[in-house]
């Protein structure tokens, strides 16, 4: 079953739909990883490859990509939903590598300029749970700009990911 292509009731989509539905493609470009913050220079880059998609009669978008992070090949799927009743995005991403096993879920309020969600994640047995957050540059044409911040419990945020992409 291809959820691109399977029927569905009647939806009226909001501006924020359209604007998701525009970044629909093929895409490639370069994903940065920042293992360690205090050391930018020290970034991991790769290939990246993905799709994005408009799903289910255009409720959501899903992403899905391949590329390699430290060392070893990884794939994953963010999927985001603007959620009309709570005016929210609402972001959930696997990743073979850096969500693996679990399931990255975050929300955030519309911006006029970035898709932005806060989310956190497990981070060790008697650890405080981390932050994350995830924000979409879709404001030039024809690129896009993938950035992910990692969030230590009472610290700044720190850049994690940064992929820069053009459509195919």
């Amino acid at each position: 079953m291809i959820l691109t292509d399977v029927a569905t009731g009647p939806f009226t989509p909001t501006d924020l739909h359209t604007r998701l539905a525009k970044l629909a493609g093929r895409w490639k470009g370069t994903a940065k990883t920042y293992a360690d913050p205090s050391n930018p220079e020290a970034a991991e880059s790769a290939p990246w490859e993905g799709r994005i998609e408009m799903i289910l009669g255009g409720r959501f978008l899903r992403c899905t990509y391949v590329s390699r992070a430290m060392g070893q090949p990884i794939a994953g799927e963010l999927t985001i939903a603007y959620e009309k009743g709570d005016r929210l995005f609402r972001m959930s991403w696997i990743d073979s590598l850096h969500t693996s096993p679990g399931i990255l879920v975050s929300e955030g309020k519309p911006g006029a300029t970035k898709i932005s969600a806060l989310g956190s994640y497990f981070a060790g047995e008697g650890q405080p749970r981390w932050g994350w957050r995830t924000e979409l540059d879709d404001r030039k044409d024809g690129a896009l700009r993938i950035r992910m911040f990692n969030i230590e419990p009472g610290a700044d945020e720190t850049l994690g990911v940064d992929i820069e992409l053009t459509r195919e």
